[in-house]
């Protein structure tokens, strides 16, 4: 399996721990939870294709914390999520929740080559703070989202 392979499974499964197997029933996300969330992934992804990994890593749940030091972290940004770090321009699409602390973004980075990458990124409600819980290439955007 690859770099990547490994850490989407690890994000994946530690977004579904203490979750039900049953997925969420997501809604679309009032005004204050979508500029929150969109915050979040933002500041993020400026860290990233800053390589500012000590910034981009505040911004993961205690759940990617708890698996990945930052070192490890910086490594597996670095060689799984290149479009990431090298990104052009941003693309986020809409936001959902399920009104107890879960959300989900469609994000579409373009690179320097014109190329489009979708992700779809987790995130988690820790205290006031909306955190993310996983990244996870997608084929395409689902519809609507883009």
């Amino acid at each position: 399996m690859s770099l990547r392979g490994v850490f989407s499974f690890c994000l994946l499964l530690s977004f579904a721990i203490g979750q039900p197997i049953v997925a969420p029933t997501m809604r679309l996300s009032p005004g204050a939870v979508r500029t929150d969330v969109k915050v979040v992934v933002a500041a993020q992804l400026k860290a990233l294709q800053s390589r500012d990994f000590n910034a981009a890593y505040i911004y993961a749940a205690r759940g990617i914390k708890a698996q990945f030091d930052l070192p490890l972290f910086a490594l597996l940004m670095q060689r799984g999520y290149a479009p990431l770090l090298k990104h052009r321009t941003v693309e986020m699409g809409v936001v959902r929740d399920n009104g107890a602390g879960l959300a989900q973004v469609t994000v579409t980075v373009l690179d320097q080559r014109q190329q489009r990458t979708t992700y779809r990124y987790a995130l988690v409600k820790e205290a006031v703070d909306w955190r993310i819980a996983g990244v996870v290439l997608e084929q395409s955007p689902l519809l609507g989202d883009t």
